[in-house]
């Protein structure tokens, strides 16, 4: 009895954790009709923090009282800045312009260059409130 009790719980908490299947609810079609190449700019956190902090402990080796307090703070300023340039980096982005049947128009933004003009293009609008974006050779 108690196995079978066990088996039934089993089921249900099983059961529950089951999901809904991800379905399409509609489907549209377009095609890239423009492309344009961007530059994006990125740069760490760590980076800025790590030369404020490098900056601050250098500042603070300079001058005594107020005068150290205030080579701190600008050494700790001074410090990030550089750190922030440091670790900027330059990423290649491409836009396509994709101009869907019912007219509407979108940008699609991806890291790889594989969209050529003239390409179509399938959206899957989904039962989770996503989108799906798929590019056709």
């Amino acid at each position: 009895m108690k196995n079978l009790i066990l088996s039934l719980f089993c089921s249900f908490v099983l059961a529950g954790c089951a999901s809904e299947p991800i379905t399409v609810l509609r489907t549209s079609y377009g095609e890239v009709i423009s492309e344009q190449t961007v530059s994006k700019t990125k740069s760490s956190g760590l980076a800025t923090v790590g030369g404020a902090a490098i900056g601050g402990l250098l500042g603070n080796q300079v001058g005594g009282g107020r005068g150290k307090t205030v080579a701190t703070v600008a050494g700790a300023v001074a410090g990030g800045a550089a750190g922030h340039q440091v670790s900027k980096t330059e990423e290649l982005h491409y836009q396509y312009v994709v101009h869907m049947d019912d007219g509407e128009k979108f940008i699609l933004e991806t890291k790889t260059k594989r969209q050529p003009i003239g390409a179509k293009v399938v959206v899957e609008n989904l039962s989770n409130g996503r989108e799906r974006i798929n590019v056709l050779p």
